[in-house]
């Protein structure tokens, strides 16, 4: 395992993770008194559960960039915002973090209870190596912003959460971080310190900063964050645009256990990474993740449908769910992905449609039971002198002027009268 923090960066990379885990040991027999310590001295403990808080995650965040992280509760988010600024260490697996990186993880963290409002900001400044010279000329501006005026010499320990994360915001946003990360802090406070709250975030990104921020708000996370990851029981089960993750989470959050659902459909690599662009007679991946009933699907069918940028219905097939004997995602045996693969893809240049649809046999035809699109780009290589829908594999064959005059005698005829 290698960690860099503060290193010279390495390209434009800010963040990344290689097969991170975390594994945490969980003992369920309690101590309550003397006797029962005491015991312990000669009766240690057993070894306790094995809970994994996080398995096998890798991505990596370009600097300048924000990502959003999204998972239900016990998912894994906050974990990883610690192992990230190294509050804890991973069990496996290799972090790198290039740049200056400042937290908030939880309200009141690094600040000291009986210490003035005054005194904290101070101690935070020292604790990321500024000088008191170099924090007080920033000072001013972070009691100003955090709006504790009349507050700031008051021990902390009698502040409100509002209060507490109001001055814990200041200080971080005024510290000029490179990477920046943020566990949901927002939440707590009034309207219009949060609005205050996130167009600094905004300022700072377009400064360059990078940021990571966990919120339960997809609708926050589309409109704050250039990309987003997705967790499920510690493990990373989605990670691209952040249009796409986010409307996985919706409708993972949606399904109810039992029903069929597509989570989420995208045009992927080899290698299962999401690609906009897919030129023309390469290969189309096309990945479907899918939430069907413990019976696996019965006479569910799955049909993947092609369509160019006018409409156009340019293909389509189906299967029975039943038959897709596709692995399971994470722990949760109803979630299964799909993946279909369109060879040496025949399309023109296009904004092309890919559309999935969960059908169920009805009485008079197929009902929908699901359906979700997206899209991909077919980009060149294309000739000028190629035209129409689809691009075939095709050849010109010419044969000599002479071959051609012998193979029609009566043309020639025609030329010498």
């Amino acid at each position: 395992m290698r960690r860099l923090g503060g290193a010279a960066p390495r390209g434009d990379i800010a963040v990344e993770l290689r097969g991170v885990s975390r594994r945490f040991r969980l003992h369920h027999e309690t101590r309550t008194s003397f006797q029962d310590w005491f015991i312990g001295l000669v009766r240690p403990r057993g070894k306790g559960e094995e809970f994994w808080a996080l398995r096998d995650i890798s991505f990596s965040l370009r600097r300048g960039e924000s990502l959003g992280i999204l998972g239900r509760n016990g998912a894994g988010k906050s974990t990883l915002l610690k192992l990230i600024t190294r509050v804890l260490e991973p069990t496996s697996g290799e972090i790198i973090v290039n740049g200056r990186t400042l937290a908030m993880l939880e309200l009141g963290a690094g600040f000291h209870p009986e210490l003035s409002g005054r005194d904290n900001v101070y101690l935070n400044g020292s604790i990321y190596g500024y000088s008191r010279r170099q924090m007080a000329e920033k000072f001013d501006r972070i009691v100003a912003f955090a709006e504790l005026e009349r507050f700031i010499d008051t021990p902390v320990k009698h502040y409100s959460l509002g209060m507490f994360m109001r001055l814990g915001f200041s200080i971080a946003v005024h510290l000029d971080p490179d990477i920046l990360v943020i566990d949901e802090v927002l939440s707590v406070g009034d309207a219009a310190f949060q609005r205050k709250g996130y167009q600094a975030l905004r300022d700072l990104k377009a400064n360059g900063t990078t940021i990571l921020f966990v919120s339960h708000w997809p609708e926050l996370v589309r409109e704050f964050c250039d990309r987003a990851i997705l967790l499920q029981e510690g493990r990373l089960i989605d990670n691209g645009p952040v249009d796409a993750v986010a409307a996985h989470y919706e409708r993972m959050l949606q399904a109810q256990p039992g029903e069929a659902a597509i989570l989420r459909v995208r045009a992927v690599d080899a290698a299962g990474r999401v690609v906009e662009a897919v030129p023309s007679g390469r290969d189309l991946r096309i990945e479907v993740l899918l939430r069907v009933p413990p019976s696996g699907g019965g006479d569910l069918l799955l049909a993947i449908d092609l369509y160019d940028r006018d409409g156009n219905h340019l293909f389509g097939s189906t299967g029975r769910l039943a038959d897709l004997g596709a692995p399971t995602v994470g722990e949760d045996p109803a979630t299964r992905r799909v993946c279909a693969v369109i060879h040496q893809l025949p399309v023109a240049p296009t904004t092309l449609t890919i559309a999935a649809t969960l059908q169920h046999p009805g009485a008079t035809g197929l009902d929908e039971v699901d359906r979700q699109d997206t899209e991909v780009e077919v980009i060149a290589p294309w000739s000028v002198r190629e035209r129409g829908l689809l691009r075939l594999d095709h050849a010109w064959e010419w044969e000599p002027a002479d071959a051609a005059a012998d193979a029609l005698p009566e043309l020639r005829v025609e030329a010498e009268r």
